[in-house]
């Protein structure tokens, strides 16, 4: 995924790049391997642990640890949708990126997954296409595009793979957060989870 990001919406290899609710660090990882200055924010020290360049800071109230104009990418994979304020986070992006720099968000489409949104107590902000859209064009952004997104990667080159969830996504198969997660069973729950990804300049 790291290097689809990179090829296809932040094109560039380069530069410094703020990974936003970082968790572990996984991406953090790969981003540095394949040529970025990478940077992550969470609420705890995990990425620390492991040797990474992580911040701890809370998204939804404080000030990002960062000077203005400071990042050329900024991602937030799957993590809008357990913020409350949503508002202070969206202006703290802009402020952190350079002039002509790009963000990427993904996150759940309310429209697709309203029936299993809140199987995951965790989630807060639901968006639609038009809500995140808007969202990022409220809050200064440009050249805002809002697509749909599997985290499958047989999809990313489009075609008639772009189509195989909508088939795999009937099988009837329940989970939750605390199910074991079988091959098989991501695959199912990643079909399920139509996401949108955002992506925009400053």
């Amino acid at each position: 995924m790291c290097n689809h990001l990179a090829d296809h919406y932040f094109e560039r290899r380069d530069g410094r790049l703020l990974d936003i609710c970082c968790g572990r660090g996984e991406h953090m990882e790969i981003f540095n391997d394949i040529g970025f200055e990478t940077h992550g924010i969470d609420r705890d020290g995990v990425g620390q642990d492991r040797g990474l360049n992580v911040s701890i800071a809370d998204v939804e109230k404080d000030r990002l640890p960062f000077a203005d104009n400071f990042f050329d990418s900024v991602m937030m994979k799957s993590a809008i949708e357990h913020i409350d304020n949503t508002e202070h986070l969206l202006q703290e992006i802009y402020r952190v990126m350079k002039p002509k720099a790009k963000v990427v968000i993904t996150t759940c489409d309310w429209k697709k997954v309203y029936k299993i949104f809140y199987d995951d107590f965790t989630h807060v902000s639901p968006f639609t296409r038009a809500s995140l859209r808007d969202a990022m064009r409220m809050f200064g952004f440009e050249e805002v595009e809002v697509e749909h997104f599997y985290h499958l990667p047989f999809t990313w080159k489009g075609g008639i793979r772009y189509h195989l969830p909508k088939l795999i996504g009937l099988v009837p198969v329940w989970y939750s957060q605390t199910s074991k997660m079988t091959e098989m069973r991501k695959l199912i729950r990643f079909s399920k989870e139509v996401q949108l990804l955002a992506y925009a300049t400053k």
